[in-house]
Parts: C-alpha cells; sequence; structure tokens
C-alpha cells in the first residue's frame, strides 16, 4: 500500500542532536513531496517557537508542501500556508489557572502556550530558590520566549492552550506527575527527560491526527507516522503505519511496526526512500 500523508515528530526525530535537518532527510523531504506525500509536521512545541530548521524547510520546499501542522501536542492543528486554525482545545480558565498555581509550587520552569503567543512564568518557587535562572536564560536566547507573570495572560485568553513543566529534580518530576495525573480534566505527555506536557483531557497528537485524516480525507491506513518519545505514542498507534526511530524509547517500538535509524543517522528519510522504492510492502515485511 502507498503512503499519502507523513506525520512526523520533531525534536528527537527530524531534527539532529544540533536541532538541525540533515542535507539526506532534506532531500528526502522533497522527493516525498514530489510523489505527492502530503507532509505534516506533529510536534509539542507552539506554532510561535517551530524550530528555525523546519521554517527553512518551508520555505525550501514552499508551504504548499506541508497543508498542516499539529501543534502543542496535538491541542492545535493549523491549515499551515494561511496559518488558518481549524482545531484546537483549551485547558479551561479554571483549571488552567489551578494548573499554574500547582506548577509554581515545584522547582520547575513553567512555559504556558496560548497557540500563536506563549511566556514563560516568572514567579513561584524556581524563582524564589533560584534554580531556574541559568535554564531561564537558554530559554530566551533560543526560543525568544518571553518571561512575565502568566496569570494575567491565562484570564485574557481564558484558559491556556498547554503548559510545559520541566523539572529540576526527578523526585519533584515523579511527584508532580503523580498529582497531575489524577485531575481528571487534563492529560498529560512527556517529550524528554523529567518534562511534564500538560493539555486538555483527551488531548494528544493521535487524536489530532485522525482529525486531519478526516479534513484531508485521507485515511488512518494511508498515513505513516515518525516519532522517538512518549507524546509520539498516541500518534504511532494511530496511524496506519507507526515508525519508531532508533532513538526512541522502548515503549515507543514496542508500538511501532518497523524502526528506522536514529535521528542523527537520518532515519527519518530511511524510511521516508523506502516508502517511495516499494510502498509499505518495502519496509514492513
Amino acid at each position: 500500500m502507498n503512503i499519502d500523508l507523513l506525520a512526523f515528530d520533531l525534536d528527537g526525530t527530524t531534527l539532529t542532536s544540533t536541532k538541525e535537518i540533515s542535507r539526506v532527510n532534506r532531500e528526502a523531504f522533497r522527493k516525498a513531496h514530489e510523489a505527492g506525500i502530503k507532509l505534516v509536521p506533529c510536534t509539542g512545541r507552539s506554532l510561535i517557537n517551530i524550530s528555525d530548521a523546519l521554517s527553512d524547510l518551508l520555505n525550501e520546499l514552499g508551504f504548499g508542501a506541508f497543508p498542516y501542522i499539529i501543534t502543542d501536542n496535538g491541542a492545535q492543528a493549523y491549515s499551515l500556508p494561511v496559518k488558518k486554525l481549524l482545531r484546537t482545545k483549551n485547558i479551561p480558565e479554571k483549571t488552567a489557572l489551578a494548573v499554574l498555581e500547582a506548577g509554581r509550587s515545584y522547582s520547575a520552569v513553567v512555559y504556558c502556550s496560548f497557540g500563536l503567543e506563549g511566556a514563560t512564568d516568572n514567579k513561584g518557587k524556581v524563582w524564589e530558590n533560584g534554580v531556574g535562572q541559568g535554564m531561564i536564560a537558554g530559554y530566551q536566547e533560543k526560543w525568544y520566549i518571553p518571561l512575565a507573570d502568566v496569570e494575567p495572560l491565562i484570564r485574557w485568553n481564558c484558559g491556556s492552550v498547554k503548559f510545559s513543566l520541566v523539572f529540576f529534580y526527578e523526585e519533584e518530576f515523579r511527584r508532580g506527575v503523580e498529582e497531575f495525573s489524577k485531575w481528571p480534566d487534563l492529560s498529560l505527555a512527556s517529550g524528554d527527560t523529567n518534562s511534564l506536557e500538560i493539555m486538555s483531557a483527551g488531548i494528544n497528537k493521535g487524536e489530532t491526527l485522525r482529525f486531519v485524516s478526516e479534513h484531508s480525507g485521507i485515511p488512518m491506513e494511508r498515513i505513516m507516522a515518525i516519532g522517538d518519545n512518549y507524546n509520539d505514542l498516541d500518534m504511532i498507534s494511530a496511524a496506519g503505519f507507526g515508525v519508531a526511530m532508533g532513538n526512541a524509547v522502548p515503549a515507543l517500538k514496542e508500538k511501532a511496526r518497523w524502526i528506522t535509524a536514529s535521528n542523527d543517522k537520518d532515519g527519518v528519510a530511511l524510511a521516508i526512500e523506502k516508502i517511495l522504492q516499494n510502498g509499505t510492502e518495502g519496509i514492513f515485511l
């Protein structure tokens, strides 16, 4: 069977360890586009801070090659050429304010996304004990994310799209996961060590990929999804053909139909080349 849509994660998948898209991967994406395959980035990042490398690829191939983008771990989906918001599900204001209050009680950097804007919170325990200063400086330089009291922003936006909490201590990370997992109106995902992504209940990349499938008219069995981390599990399971990176977490490799090379060895390009040569028959044997 041929593939009509390729959904791909960014960090740890398409991006190398140095946050670049290799020449080999760029060429593979070009070939996929020329073969008529729709390219859909699926990322935990917000639209405001997708990587410079992806932006360069969009400009290189043209926005028509990327009809959709799924952001914030599935909380939003856009028609990428015009940045038209097609689907969103916010954490309601009351719940978002409670998440912020709880997040401030940990030694954790708290980022709040509103889709087209976002900010790193500047209050709470992480500021009182000073452990977050170095990380904050790195975030500011890398992603140009403003630093602000996000409480009035939550009120202004009547909620939030997503929270990202990066914990400094593993024991606090475990405690945070235990606490937030008990909230029935939230869904959780982890995209990196000691990091926690918090969205509205029922939100994940796989659920929003199904929306894109319906919107585009491309059945799920003709979609390939590639990822590396826990927040890609639902996407890998939902797609007709799920591929795990060689550097993927064990749980993802168990769900995948095939395991490609790592993100530093052009694993995305390898998967693309195989489906271009022989369809799924050339990869899932």
